[in-house]
């Protein structure tokens, strides 16, 4: 009797796992990256990785203000446009700023604020 409960429980354990993980491809499948791409790194005047993001947030802080971009909770380097869009603010030890898009599906027009915050990250 110790032996079926054994058998029972591994092998109803094993088919709960697979049907959540069969459950969940569609999802998986869902979530393509699109091609969000990177400012690049832009060699500003700060020196080192503090002073940079002292300049560069307060930059993206400003385009959340006009409306372009909204904030990510809990994460003072990331911002989103949409449900498809995040930007992520990055800083060197050196003090040079880059920001990262990644897309989920479409990037739609977060390429053009992308450009647009390329030109900001110049000072």
């Amino acid at each position: 009797m110790k032996t079926t409960n054994t058998i029972t429980s591994r092998l109803f354990v094993a088919v709960t796992a697979f049907a959540l993980i069969v459950g969940s491809l569609p999802k998986e499948a869902n979530a393509q990256t699109g091609i969000g791409g990177s400012t690049g790194w832009n060699t500003v005047s700060t020196k080192d990785e503090i002073s940079c993001y002292n300049k560069a947030l307060p930059v993206m802080e400003w385009l959340v203000s006009q409306g372009d971009i909204q904030k990510v909770p809990g994460k003072s380097e990331r911002f989103k446009k949409g449900n498809n869009a995040v930007f992520d603010v990055i800083c060197a030890r050196n003090g040079e700023v880059k920001v990262d898009l990644i897309c989920f599906n479409s990037c739609g027009d977060a390429k053009r604020t992308r450009d647009k915050i390329d030109s900001l990250m110049q000072w």
